[in-house]
């Protein structure tokens, strides 16, 4: 017989896979605010898939980002 595993928490499953989306969500807008400031909200939105409104927002709250992070140094 083999021994069985125990069954794993469920809601610990839930609130693991809730913090890896929210992490991977994070790298994504990350990268896509990176792009949109690099090489244009236009070349940003199209390959993202995004709307242009989105990407502007994406880049509205990474540079309140900064400027936050900045003026607590």
């Amino acid at each position: 017989m083999t021994a069985t595993q125990p069954h794993p928490d469920p809601i610990d499953q839930v609130r693991r896979a809730v913090a890896a989306y929210q992490a991977s969500r994070q790298a994504r807008d990350d990268a896509i605010a990176d792009a949109a400031i690099a090489v244009g909200r236009e070349a940003a939105a199209e390959a993202s898939g995004l709307s242009m409104s989105r990407i502007q927002q994406l880049v509205t709250n990474r540079n309140q980002g900064a400027s936050t992070s900045t003026q607590a140094r």
